[in-house]
């Protein structure tokens, strides 16, 4: 839990998930955390991707998926530059691209995201060194 800072948007993030996520209202937390994104806090970023991805409380638009988990990821989060590298790697919303995917892989393994640390030693890929 320590890798967010804590803040009014972390705080805001976590009230939506609480009050909608889990109460399956993803309409309502996609509209609130749209307005967080549009204001540029990565973690809301990342997960207004995660939203167009799976198409929970909006209709499914993977280029969107890809742009607003692609803000996140070149604003440092980890999530993001995780979930990033996956969709470059799988094409999703992008054209294929592995070499996109081992870069974006590697940061977020720099951030030590357990996953990324993975794939990197999954893909042959140092972490540490971008």
């Amino acid at each position: 839990m320590g890798y967010y800072k804590p803040c009014k948007e972390f705080d805001e993030c976590n009230r939506l998930i609480e009050e909608y996520f889990k109460t399956e209202q993803y309409e309502k937390c996609f509209v609130g955390h749209l307005a967080l994104a549009e204001a540029g806090y990565p973690l809301a970023e990342c997960q207004v991707g995660y939203f167009y991805y799976d198409g929970l409380g909006v209709e499914k638009d993977l280029p969107k998926a890809f742009e607003w988990t692609k803000r996140a990821a070149e604003h440092g989060d980890r999530d993001g530059q995780y979930n990033l590298a996956f969709f470059y790697e799988e094409g999703i919303g992008t054209e294929a691209d592995l070499d996109m995917a081992k870069y974006w892989y590697q940061q977020a393994a720099e951030q030590n995201h357990d996953l990324a640390l993975e794939k990197c030693r999954e893909l042959g890929i140092p972490p540490g060194d971008g």
